[in-house]
This record gives structure tokens, C-alpha cells and sequence, in this order.
């Protein structure tokens, strides 16, 4: 069994699409409908149903993907521990001041974990870097963008907030309740939209760069305010509720020029680590 083949396989099966999953393999979609077709005759059983929007695992489908994986990881393991020690890798990532929270600090870890000789340096986006963690709203005309979670908004609340006894709120429930607002939010036109057609005024008690000053004022109960909800992950003193009415989200991603490429064992490292989110 070819295992271009069975990482072909895995790849269509993540994105549930033969374009997405050629894009994502650097490779032609034909190359991605043989390796599939490969494995579908070697296993002499059919592993996706192709529609108009593009592929749904078969039962067959959904019992070779984690054996697929296996094999794959192992593959790497094996290489890995027969590798000669390589020089050190600089990357130097680009953060947007809104990104915060566990999902980037485990993202990097998983990375340094998976690239032994990774040499992160983070930087703020006015600095020079070889590639940037944004949301997907903030790509540029000349960059590749690999999606690796996603991300919708919340309201935080103190856990004590008298708010946190409705299971769902209006945004007329946050008539004159102290807000703290961030400077840098992807979604902050979309937000002030949805608040002046339902004719609301908040009550702004503090501006913030960063989700992180944001959370850690709503946690010592000055405020509440809107967040992605993974940002929250791990805050036991925080309470979060959906807000109806409204429907925001974001895409976040590794973004970097067209013009240049990341390490194969990066990308590879990369593509690992977004199936634990």
C-alpha cells in the first residue's frame, strides 16, 4: 500500500473535498482522485460518496482514516529517530494582537514538540516574519493560507454575573452593563452593526489591546465583554453565554507569501496538530 496514498486519502478525508485536499498536498486534484481510487481497489470497497459539494466518507472511509493516521505518525517516528541532528529552523511567526489564549500556546508547543530543531520567535505584526497566525479576513492578495481552527464569539461574564441566570441573551439585555472593549477585534464592525440596529448603548468602562487584558478584567468583575470562545478555554472564573441575534465567527489560519515555502516537516507538524482542535 503506497503511503502517498494513504496521505492523499487523509487529506480528502479532513478537508471533505478533492480541490481542498490538492491545494492542501501542493499537488493536481488528478493525483489525489488516483491515490483515492488506489486504495478504493486495493481495499475493493468504496471510501467516499462524491457529491455536488464534494466528498462524505463511507462507513469504509471512517474505519481507514485513524489507520491511516497510525501509520502515517509512525512514519514519521521512524524517520525521526533515525535522523541525524539537523540545524537549528528559525521561524519567526507573526501574532495579531487580538490572538490570545490555551489553542495558540498548545499550537506552538505541538510544533516545537513535532520539529525538535524549531527555533520560534514570536513577533508583533509590524515586525518582520516568515509567517503569520491571522484570521482568515486578514490574508493577503499574496499569501498562502492554511486554516487550523475556528473560532465564534461569546459574551464573558463574570461567573458571579447576575447575567449568568439566563441561559441565552439579547443584546437589549446589555443596555447600560459595564463592557470592556478591545481596540484590535476582527469582528468589531460586524459587532457595532448588530448594536446600532437594535438601537444599544453600552456602557464602556475600559479599552484593551488583547483578549487576554479583556478576560482578565471581566474576571475580576469589572466588565463583561464579546470573545472567541476559545479564548475562555481553562477560565474556570469566567462565565460564557450565546448572544441571539448574532452569529460571529472567525477563521483562524498560518498565513505566508506565495512566493516562498515553510519546511515539509513543518507543514507536516502543522497538518498533525490541527486534527486535536
Amino acid at each position: 500500500m503506497d503511503l502517498r496514498a494513504l496521505r492523499y486519502f487523509q487529506a480528502v478525508y479532513e478537508e471533505l473535498s478533492l480541490s481542498a485536499a490538492a491545494k492542501r498536498c501542493f499537488v493536481a486534484q488528478p493525483s489525489i482522485s488516483a491515490a483515492v481510487q488506489q486504495l478504493e481497489s486495493e481495499l475493493d470497497t468504496a471510501l467516499f460518496i462524491r457529491n455536488s459539494k464534494g466528498v462524505t466518507p463511507t462507513p469504509a472511509g471512517e474505519k481507514l482514516y485513524p489507520l491511516a493516521c497510525k501509520v502515517l505518525d509512525e512514519v514519521v517516528d521512524i524517520k525521526r529517530q533515525f535522523k541525524e541532528p539537523s540545524a537549528p529552523l528559525p521561524l519567526r511567526i507573526g501574532l495579531m494582537p487580538f490572538l490570545s489564549g490555551p489553542r495558540l500556546g498548545f499550537l506552538l508547543k505541538e510544533l516545537a514538540s513535532q520539529v525538535p530543531e524549531l527555533e520560534v520567535t514570536l513577533v508583533t505584526e509590524d515586525q518582520p516574519a516568515d509567517a503569520r497566525i491571522i484570521a482568515s479576513n486578514q490574508v493577503g492578495p499574496n499569501e498562502v493560507f492554511h486554516k487550523l481552527w475556528n473560532d465564534h464569539y461569546v459574551l464573558a461574564l463574570p461567573a458571579e454575573h447576575p447575567l449568568t441566570r439566563l441561559t441565552k441573551l439579547n443584546l437589549e439585555h446589555l443596555e447600560g452593563v459595564p463592557f470592556i472593549s478591545r481596540s484590535f477585534c476582527d469582528v468589531l464592525d460586524a459587532w457595532h452593526f448588530a448594536l446600532e440596529k437594535r438601537d444599544v448603548q453600552l456602557l464602556v468602562k475600559a479599552r484593551v489591546h488583547t483578549e487576554e487584558y479583556a478576560l482578565d478584567l471581566v474576571a475580576a468583575g469589572m466588565g463583561v465583554s464579546l470573545v472567541p470562545v476559545s479564548s475562555v478555554e481553562g477560565r474556570t472564573q469566567i462565565a460564557t453565554r450565546e448572544v441571539s441575534g448574532i452569529d460571529m465567527a472567525r477563521v483562524v489560519g498560518l498565513a505566508y507569501a506565495k512566493d516562498r515555502s515553510l519546511p515539509e516537516a513543518l507543514m507536516h507538524a502543522i497538518e498533525q496538530v490541527k486534527k486535536q482542535f
